[in-house]
């Protein structure tokens, strides 16, 4: 095999590689054995045809074809263990002439350049969050809701209420809604849901058994385009009103959330930790991220176009996956948002550029400040982690790499944060 090497640009380098016909024949054999276990050819079973016969019936080319997807991934690799070229992303074919002999053009990602800046100029300035008796307060009410009950009341009805209602809505011969006897919870997240600004503050100072109709002008960004700015129609029946009874605020309430508590007074001490413990968390990824923006904005980076043109497509199968999970064709939600597909994949490159630029900075600091971990702990998270998740596809030294690199982080921030507080 030929192999010719192009000029590297901005970390990317193009190889062209002319195949020998001994390698070809190979691939041409073993092409030439999955299409005789495919083919229905009279005289053999399937998967024992001769070679020879195989190419009477699809020819050379069909051979040829055949035997690309394999042949050319297996030629490349092989060409990049003979020359020794450390890649950083899947090589990527972009041209394959098969005459006069196999010539295979491919685009190689190399290791990116980074020159990071005086990264013990670097300040963080971000508040922590301070755990108060308001907060804890709020978490008890929280408690208090999940805890209380629902109570039939004889009133009108009011924001907060439960209600068993007939509910139809028009707009103009057009019914957009019509439900008999359903649950509603007077609640402006269901007016958001529907895209109906207004509807619940309609829907209060009905009496049980008595009906309403009024009306509302659907928004401008209402999902269906042809009844936007129109009037909509409302006519409600209440059959039940419920308002929530809550429990009191005491140690009962207490030991009933927590028996490991002996009174609210303890109950409270434990949310408060609880909730301290949290905000160093938000606190630490806050830090983090800001560092980590700063260094990015302020370094030079070079990174082969290719590496990330695949973090771009990787970003765009997750987020159509994420779409596709919703219920929604990917066309709808760009019309939901607003935004062209051009638009939309631009945005995810921005995103890739950084993610890619981030990972590198990470490694930098990594070896920057010597960050290593015990080989015990790392077992040890192992063994937890089997524990919970029991039998996987995923081998075990691919989760332990995993499980390193998420242990030196840990330590890369909790050394950066100390060199932090000791420069301020």
């Amino acid at each position: 095999m030929k192999i010719k090497k192009g000029k590297v640009r901005n970390q990317q380098l193009v190889i062209t590689l002319t195949v020998d016909d001994e390698e070809i024949e190979k691939h041409l054999q073993r092409a030439s054995v999955k299409l005789s276990s495919r083919l229905k050819i009279p005289g053999f079973r399937k998967g024992k045809a001769p070679r020879s016969i195989v190419e009477q019936l699809v020819g050379r080319d069909g051979l040829v074809e055949e035997s690309l997807d394999e042949a050319v991934p297996d030629v490349v690799h092989k060409a990049i263990e003979e020359e020794n070229i450390e890649v950083f992303s899947t090589p990527k074919v972009s041209k394959i002439d098969l005459q006069p002999k196999m010539t295979i053009e491919a685009v190689l990602a190399l290791k990116p350049m980074i020159q990071l800046s005086n990264i013990s100029g670097i300040k963080v300035k971000i508040e922590k969050e301070k755990i108060t008796a308001k907060e804890v307060n709020k978490v008890i009410d929280q408690i208090r809701d999940q805890n209380g009950s629902w109570v039939p009341v004889k009133r009108p009805t009011k924001m907060g209420d439960l209600l068993t209602v007939d509910f139809k809505c028009e707009v103009g011969d057009k019914i957009i809604l019509d439900h008999s006897a359903i649950d509603l919870l007077l609640d402006v997240q269901f007016e958001d849901n529907l895209k109906m600004p207004g509807l619940m503050k309609k829907m209060t100072g009905i009496l049980m058994e008595k009906s309403k109709a009024f009306s509302i002008v659907l928004p401008t960004d209402y999902p269906e385009e042809d009844l936007r700015e129109k009037k909509a129609n409302f006519v409600v029946l209440i059959h039940e009103i419920k308002e929530k009874n809550l429990p009191n605020v005491d140690d009962s309430l207490a030991n009933t959330i927590d028996p490991s508590v002996k009174d609210l007074k303890e109950l409270k001490k434990k949310i408060k930790i609880n909730l301290e413990q949290s905000a160093e968390k938000k606190w630490e990824q806050l830090f983090w991220d800001d560092y980590l923006k700063q260094i990015v904005n302020s370094s030079n980076y070079t990174v082969a176009d290719l590496m990330v043109e695949q973090e771009t497509d990787l970003l765009l199968s997750q987020q159509k996956k994420m779409i596709e999970n919703q219920k929604i064709e990917f066309a709808e939600y760009l019309k939901q948002i607003n935004k062209s597909e051009e638009d939309f994949i631009a945005e995810l490159k921005e995103a890739a550029d950084i993610r890619i630029k981030r990972s590198l900075t990470i490694d930098e600091l990594l070896v920057h400040y010597e960050i290593n971990v015990e080989e015990d702990k790392v077992r040890e998270d192992l063994d937890k982690w089997k524990n919970q998740q029991g039998n996987t596809k995923v081998s075990e030294e691919q989760i332990m790499d995993e499980i390193r690199y998420s242990l030196k982080r840990e330590k890369l921030l909790s050394q950066i944060i100390d060199n932090q507080k000791k420069s301020s």
